[in-house]
């Protein structure tokens, strides 16, 4: 077939220029996976593949072209295919705790650690220069790849009903744990040391994690913490706060926020935003949905109202 014939000779001898990166694939064959789920329709063999991507992507290889999806095969077998293939070095590289290094597990099997940006369920859905902002997203029983968390974060759990995960931290045995809806925690990534782990999704529904890394002080910060109308300061450490904020339908609330943060909605509906006060002022309306995100400088003069039909609440990550 065409197919053949093109990856065929790009496993052989991989091209210079990637050409479909392995990652799009894990992707697009998801997408084909919880489909067919959703349809009861049983797909073997697509299954499998996707299986061997993201062994692909466990090895570093998301970024590769999808044709090198043919080390997976030449690690497990100790077989070459590729010309100067570096599979077998895998073996050579140490088990460590870096990017890069190699976890071996007790039955003798063994991961790439990733940089967690580089884990294939970890999308990056903001970043500058204060913060990296990734959405956690996979399905019922699947696993992440191993991955290195490096920087202090805030993880807002999203789950309706809780999240029962396996958390199997490199040094340690596998753990359950539970995350209730709304929970905030707080890893101090970079303050103490980093985090090298694996996650299990237990539950019958997505995961939903919103993992906010607090990397740098931002110019403008308050010694004290918000004092406003319907917020709540619920979590404080030595680098942030968190704030909830919760607006029945039809209440309003009027605030200024004299820092830089980050909100992340709980509850969503329709919010109407209106700037300035006692002169010309400008409004919009946003339909708020769950795990929606958005950076903001510092905020004066600011009136938020509920103009749904529902409870709207959101976090307020304050960064200091």
């Amino acid at each position: 077939s065409w197919m053949f014939k093109d990856r065929g000779s790009r496993m052989i001898e991989a091209p210079e220029k990637v050409m479909s990166a392995l990652a799009i694939f894990i992707k697009d064959m998801d997408i084909v996976y919880k489909e067919a789920k959703r349809l009861e329709s049983p797909i073997p063999i697509a299954s499998a593949a996707l299986q061997q991507f993201i062994s692909g992507a466990s090895l570093g290889l998301a970024k590769e072209d999808d044709s090198q999806v043919v080390k997976v095969y030449e690690a497990l077998s100790g077989a070459v295919v590729a010309k100067n293939s570096d599979s077998g070095a895998i073996s050579g590289i140490e088990d460590g705790n870096n990017v890069g290094d190699i976890w071996v597990f007790p039955d003798g099997s063994k991961e790439k650690i990733l940089e967690v940006g580089d884990e294939s369920f970890h999308n990056t859905a903001l970043s500058n220069e204060y913060t990296r902002v990734l959405k956690v997203k996979f399905g019922p029983k699947e696993t992440t790849s191993a991955h290195r968390h490096a920087e202090d974060s805030l993880y807002f759990f999203l789950v309706d009903g809780g999240l029962d995960v396996v958390n199997h931290i490199k040094g340690s045995d596998p753990a359950c744990d539970c995350m209730e809806f709304g929970e905030v925690r707080y890893g101090t990534h970079k303050t103490d040391k980093p985090l090298v782990h694996k996650i299990t999704n237990m539950n019958d529904c997505d995961m939903l994690c919103i993992d906010a890394e607090v990397i740098k002080s931002p110019p403008i910060t308050s010694p004290f913490p918000l004092v406003a109308n319907h917020h709540e300061l619920i979590k404080t450490r030595a680098r942030c706060r968190v704030y909830t904020l919760v607006l029945e339908p039809g209440q309003t609330v009027a605030v200024n926020y004299a820092f830089f943060y980050l909100t992340i909605v709980l509850k969503g509906s329709k919010i109407k935003t209106e700037l300035g006060s006692g002169g010309p002022t400008i409004s919009w309306k946003s339909d708020m949905g769950l795990g929606d995100l958005e950076w903001h400088s510092p905020t004066m003069s600011v009136k938020l109202t509920n103009c749904g039909d529902t409870i709207f609440e959101q976090f307020i990550a304050e960064w200091l």
